[in-house]
This record gives C-alpha cells, structure tokens and sequence, in this order.
C-alpha cells in the first residue's frame, strides 16, 4: 500500500504528468515499434496520493529513459472491482503482456489470478499482503512483504517498546488483515498479549464505538494498519475521548497528511518504514531527489522512489528481449541486484524482495528515528 509528494498540488501534477494521450491509448500495441506496459494506479479516490506518487515516478524515470516505454494507464480508484475492470481492458485491448500495478494488496489480490492464466507480469510497486506471495508465479513486487513488516512491529513493540498488552484496530482490507495476523502471530510468540482486534472497513470515518471498546480493555498501545485518510480519524478521535494510548502503524503512517490533520493526536506514533530518505547524501538519492524536484517542485516520497525504480526495473528486464509473459517474468528473476533510490533490489524465486526497515515517530510536528 502506504509520503512527502504535496497533496494540495496532486490533482495538478495528475494532469499534467505526461505518457498517458489520447492517440497512445487508442494506439493497438501490436504496431508499436517499442515495448509497451499496462499500469494501473488508484489516481482517483482516497488512495489518489499514493497513486499520483508513484505515477510520478514512473514518469520521471521515462522521461530519463532514451527509448522509453509506450504506457497505458488505467485508474483502479483503489478499488478491487475496478482493478479487475482495468487488467481485462489492458489484455483485451492492450495485449500487453506485463503490467505495473496492483498497487494496494486489495488491488492486487484480484487480478493476480487473472494475469497467471492469461501469463502476464504483474510488478506491484507497494503491495504487501504476504499470501499474494502463492497466488502466482507471474506476480513481482518491490516492496517487502507484510510477513517483514509485521514480524518487525512486533519486535519493536515488545524488545524496543516493552509492550505486553496490545490492541489492533485494522483496515478491514488485504493489507489490514495480513499484517495484523502477522504483528499478532509474532507478538504473542514472544510472550505478548493482543487484547484485542477489531476491523473497520476502508472509507470508514467514526471510530468512537470501538475505540471506547478498546479503551476499557487498557491496553498499552493500539496497532492501527491502514490508510492515512481513516488512521488520521483514528487518532483525532481517540484524543478527543481522553484516549492517552500509544499508537503504532506500518509504512502508511508516513504521510504528511498525518501530521496535518491529526495535528498533536498524532504525536508519539511508532512506526516502520523502508530506509528511503529524501535528506540522504548517497548520490542515486540526491540525484533522484534534485530531478524530481526540477520535475514536479515537490520532494518525492517513498512512492515516487517506487514508482521510478519499478519503470527502471521492468525496463531494464524488456532490455533483455523479453516480450512475453514468461520471458520478460524470467528475466525479472534472473536479474543482477539492481540499486535504486528506493533501494536494493534482488527478486527471489518467488517474485518477493526483501529491504530494510527503519523505525520512525511522531514527535515535536516532525518525522523522526526512534532513538
């Protein structure tokens, strides 16, 4: 799923990023005289912020690219029905054989049956639900799975943080329900105890009933995996009910509107996130940084740093000679570590990578390490 892009400029740059014409879209693929990619993003909708990101990225990585990729995007709105909706059109009219996107786990899970039987690539930038993992042998994706991310919370919140009681509150979505089986599964194998886990479903906005539920149970810190639109109603809710509990989260807490809109409520969440750092000094950073800024005069996020890294991946995989599902899916997997800004990547045999997560917080208005 799970940000520095500016939100109040993200309906502009979504007009203006280039790549996606008229006359390209009606263009058939099989007369195209370069490779050609479905991608399909929510830029639409309460996942726009994340979609817009990455679209970012893809398109400042085909801006840099000599022989850039022919795109075709379509909007998922980040929902599942209209993710289906998007892959049927990329294959029937498109006849594209590999796809970027799947961005949201709940995005993704539906269309990676599809793309196995029809054998086309899907290479998700952000999805994280760890049983994508079996759903195919066509799926990729370069951001660490959820059985990480969750294993890692978990250890955080009972060696770092010395919990022992914890509540989860989780979007009630692939990416919600798989991380918080994980946190849970790894929280109590060390000796900690979930008192409790309640779902809420993705668009939700009053969140008192529950939090009052889950207060009474006094536990020491509430696990809330989810998006930023909800997981900011959370907060401000439960300060405004005198809740003093600590909150932790995943990558999608990182998030300028975080702090916007949850202001002081948000002060003092815990949370994972990759070692992307926009303020970092290796040079495949500040290169990075500098063009995008020149791009879209705005400081990129984790999801720009995504987006760039999956065209420059899946590029460097057509660059091969792939052009079928199985050979470019080969390729992916045969490929040399590849060293991006959003970091190393190596796919394993089942299409997974693996990086390092770094633990941020909330504190003083400001994203920081945990000491």
């Amino acid at each position: 799923m799970h940000k520095g892009t500016c939100l109040l400029t993200a309906a502009a740059l979504f007009l203006t990023v280039p790549g996606c014409t008229r006359s390209e879209r009606s263009t058939p693929a099989a007369i195209r005289s370069v490779p050609h990619a479905g991608v399909i993003l929510p830029l639409t909708g309460n996942a726009a912020v994340y979609g817009v990101a990455l679209r970012n990225g893809i398109e400042l990585a085909r801006s840099e690219d000599a022989e850039p990729l022919q795109l075709t995007y379509e909007d998922d709105r980040g929902q599942g029905v209209d993710s289906i909706a998007a892959v049927r059109k990329l294959m029937d009219v498109q006849k594209t054989s590999v796809i970027i996107g799947g961005a949201m786990s709940s995005t993704a899970e539906p269309i990676i049956p599809i793309c196995t039987r029809q054998q086309v690539v899907l290479l998700s930038p952000t999805a994280t639900n760890a049983a994508l993992t079996t759903m195919g042998n066509f799926f990729f994706r370069l951001w660490p799975s959820d059985t990480f991310d969750g294993k890692v919370m978990a250890e955080t919140a009972f060696n770092k943080l010395g919990l022992r009681r914890v509540a989860i509150l989780f979007v009630n979505a692939a990416y919600g329900a798989g991380i918080s089986d994980v946190f849970q599964e790894n929280f109590t194998r060390l000796g900690g105890t979930i008192v409790s886990r309640e779902g809420y479903s993705q668009g939700a906005t009053d969140f008192r009933t529950v939090l009052t539920k889950i207060a009474a149970l006094k536990p020491e810190a509430i696990f809330v995996p989810g998006y930023v639109v909800e997981v900011t109603q959370v907060l401000k809710q439960a300060r405004e009910l005198g809740i003093k509990t600590r909150f932790l989260g995943g990558n999608t807490f990182y998030d300028p509107k975080l702090i916007e809109i949850a202001g002081p409520a948000a002060e003092g969440a815990v949370f994972s996130y990759p070692t992307y750092d926009a303020g970092s000094t290796e040079p495949e950073i500040t290169k990075f940084v500098a063009a995008y800024k020149k791009k879209y005069n705005a400081e990129p996020d984790t999801f720009a740093a995504q987006g760039y890294d999956t065209y420059r991946v899946l590029r460097k995989a057509l660059s091969s000679g792939a052009s079928s599902g199985p050979e470019i899916a080969s390729a992916l997997r045969s490929m040399p570590e590849y060293d991006g800004p959003g970091g190393r990547i190596k796919f394993q045999a089942n299409g997974d990578v693996e990086k390092p997560l770094r633990l941020l917080m909330v504190q003083g208005g400001k994203f920081v390490a945990v000491p």
